[in-house]
């Protein structure tokens, strides 16, 4: 999963629905505030993955986020002031599933991805949500390990963790990826 998308000097601001918008100096520090948080927490998860992925190898990753991600998340939104969550389009765990706000701006960042020929240099962006700033950033498969877990049956994704994912996760739509492709994207809100 590669956070860093590109540029984040690009960025689209929507106003919320009372009409009110960002100054640019607050724009640029919810993005500086978005970033910090999302690299904090992707570093926490990757840590603890590939902790699990030496213990035991695919298998025990899939394992590892199935009994520990959630968790981890929650305490890192605690710890951060702000609700965190990571979603896609292809989700695996059914608690991951877009709520208001981002299956629109999934589908935007999908749309402008596959627009840009598959490119990693689509921004993050922050929109104004009534008292709240949410911000988001694209999530993609950077690295060949990643695609232990996500990549394609038969290929890429290992079968001892296909077999942990069959088991875990009956609905599961987490894999098929090959490299660069976008995975999903953070979901960070928090109150102005």
């Amino acid at each position: 999963m590669n956070l860093h998308s590109g540029s984040l000097v690009v960025v689209l601001l929507t106003l919320s629905a009372c009409g009110g918008s960002l100054s640019s100096a607050d724009e640029a520090a919810a993005l500086e505030k978005g970033a910090a948080i999302t690299d904090a927490s992707f570093q926490a998860l990757s840590e603890k993955l590939q902790q699990a992925m030496k213990q035991g190898g695919p298998a025990h990753a899939v394992d590892f986020c199935s009994l520990n991600a959630q968790a981890m998340v929650d305490s890192l939104s605690s710890a951060h002031g702000a609700s965190i969550r990571r979603t896609s389009d292809r989700i695996r765990n059914p608690h991951d599933a877009p709520v208001k706000g981002e299956a629109a701006v999934l589908r935007q960042m999908l749309t402008e991805w596959e627009k840009e020929n598959r490119m990693t240099d689509v921004p993050a962006r922050v929109e104004l949500e009534g008292d709240s700033l949410a911000y988001y950033r694209p999530i993609f498969i950077n690295s060949p390990a990643c695609l232990k877990c996500h990549g394609m049956p038969g290929s890429t994704l290992d079968s001892s963790a296909l077999a942990v994912i069959s088991e875990r996760y009956k609905e599961d739509r987490a894999t098929g990826y090959a490299l660069n492709e976008l995975r999903g994207m953070w979901s960070v809100r928090w109150q102005r």
